[in-house]
């Protein structure tokens, strides 16, 4: 669901809440008839945008995701768009989650609040075995999962750990009994920064399940706001939904992501070298493509072929050759002729692509010991393992990740060929291959004219993030953007970026 049909649906889940809460006790008067007795007011903040939110992967219990530049620039609007309107607070609680915390330190700096205090019973709940899954609006991996989303009396808990709606409703309650109530006539305003699964906890605790269903799922989106007020004994919703940033704003549109094939270098620069890395970060690309290779001598490069030839003249494997060799002897070829770019290591490479908001591991030749390499490499470099996508053809890859590091998502890569038209069987191997290997998502290709709309929106349905390869021009864009994809793999983002964003560029703040 795109922000703006999500922003429509929240003014009329506000309207639905506020009509109910009129009723819920006598609206805004206290049981003893104390009219014009001040209330303590309660504002209930989504956090901002997340790298896992963007790829529509549920979080749960996972805690090290963090903001994507979207996300933070979202708290940073909603803190500006705060202290216009003259909120402030006296004290700000927080979840412990870095996703949380972060955009409250956002927030608290924004409106010279205090210092956010965590509160644990304020985490995200735990979804168990369904963390990790795709979970969109209308695309759930079960109907169980639905029913958390839409009918939580229904939902049951599925894996260790895994936590019911009654559970956190629990957990809520001692938070607002211990820590809000006795701020009654103590405090004006205070700030709660949680998690859209806690907001609809705390709603159902305070007005029960007619008013949570009301706004099902239409007003917990990033940085909306929640306003509650507080007297006797008594909670109120009073407002629900309120977006302090625009979404009309291209800075926050969510079409399909850019996916920097090759360092996305816009033919103005050899690809997979520095410059174009450096591209694929000015022309704020969503996630960078990292083609892996391994040196004879156990160096990790980058390198989308096999051979040197086709970027050096030099018909020679990279896995044959020790890395000072390739970097004695070969340089990127421009125009014909050797140039003054060569062969980019990995830790160079992530050095310049730092502020980039997610990564695509694609092991072109794979070992487990390449594979602990990289992720040292990643981790040196400051760069969190969420924001972390293994992508690869090697299904190999994709088991060893699958064992041994399962907090790293994977999508594999998919030729989705017809058999004289009649796809099913295709299909029916695919799903396998998704549960095979625990994949979030496919990457298929277009270049070739197998892949057609209907099985971009089937993947989709099947609970899948869907990538598509080899969209080099707008006019590949705009053919498949009715079947709405969630990303574009790209050499030319400059050339694509403005069919999907409307002819608007967009530049975001990095963090």
């Amino acid at each position: 669901m795109n922000i703006r049909k999500m922003f429509a649906l929240a003014s009329a889940g506000i309207a639905i809440i506020i009509s109910i809460c009129v009723l819920y006790k006598d609206g805004l008067s206290n049981a003893n008839g104390e009219k014009g007795a001040a209330w303590l007011e309660v504002y209930l903040l989504s956090h901002g945008e997340t790298t896992w939110n963007r790829a529509r992967i549920l979080e749960g219990s996972v805690t090290n995701t963090v903001l994507t530049p979207v996300g933070v620039r979202m708290a940073e609007e909603t803190a500006k768009g705060m202290s216009s309107a003259g909120i402030g607070f006296d004290r700000i609680y927080t979840s412990p989650y870095p996703r949380a915390r972060r955009t409250a330190e956002i927030v608290a700096s924004g409106v010279g609040g205090p210092r956010p205090i965590e509160d644990d019973r304020l985490r995200d709940v735990c979804f168990g075995r369904y963390e990790g899954v795709r979970c969109d609006n209308g695309a759930y991996q079960d109907d169980n999962l639905r029913c958390f989303f839409e009918e939580p009396a229904r939902y049951v808990p599925q894996g260790e750990g895994a936590e019911s709606i009654d559970q956190v409703c629990a957990r809520v309650r001692t938070f607002l009994e211990s820590e809000i109530k006795p701020l009654e006539g103590k405090a004006k305003r205070i700030l709660c920064v949680v998690h859209p699964p806690v907001l609809k906890a705390l709603f159902l605790e305070i007005a029960g399940e007619d008013a949570l269903l009301s706004a099902k799922n239409t007003s917990w989106c990033n940085c909306s706001a929640h306003l509650l007020r507080y007297k006797n004994g008594r909670f109120v919703i009073v407002e629900a939904g309120r977006m302090f940033y625009s979404p009309e704003d291209p800075g926050f549109a969510s079409g399909p992501k850019m996916v920097a094939h090759r360092g996305a270098g816009d033919l103005t620069m050899p690809e997979a070298s520095l410059p174009a890395y450096s591209n694929a970060v000015e022309t704020a690309c969503d996630i960078v493509k990292l083609d892996l290779r391994c040196t004879k001598d156990g160096v990790i490069v980058l390198g989308h072929d096999a051979t040197l030839k086709r970027n050096m003249g030099w018909d020679v494997e990279i896995s044959s050759l020790d890395y000072g060799e390739i970097l004695e002897k070969g340089r990127f070829l421009e125009h014909g002729e050797p140039g003054e770019f060569r062969i980019v290591r990995l830790d160079e490479a992530l050095a310049v692509l730092k502020p980039a908001p997610e990564f695509w591991l694609d092991f072109k030749n794979y070992s487990p010991v390449m594979a602990e390499k990289v992720l040292k490499d990643v981790e040196e470099a400051g760069i969190d393992r969420s924001r972390l996508m293994v992508a690869t053809f090697s299904k190999r890859a994709l088991a060893y990740f699958r064992d041994h590091h399962p907090d790293i998502r994977r999508v594999g890569h998919v030729l989705f060929a017809k058999n004289n038209g009649d796809n099913a069987e295709i299909r029916k191997k695919v799903l396998s291959f998704r549960d095979e290997y625990g994949l979030c998502g496919l990457n298929m290709p277009v270049s070739n004219g197998e892949t057609y709309l209907e099985d971009v929106s089937f993947l989709k349905d099947s609970g899948l993030w869907v990538s598509l390869w080899y969209v080099q021009n707008s006019k590949t864009a705009t053919q498949y953007l009715p079947s709405m994809p969630d990303a574009f793999v790209t050499d030319h983002v400059s050339a694509v970026r403005p069919a999907v964003y409307n002819g608007e560029t967009r530049k975001e703040t990095q963090e």
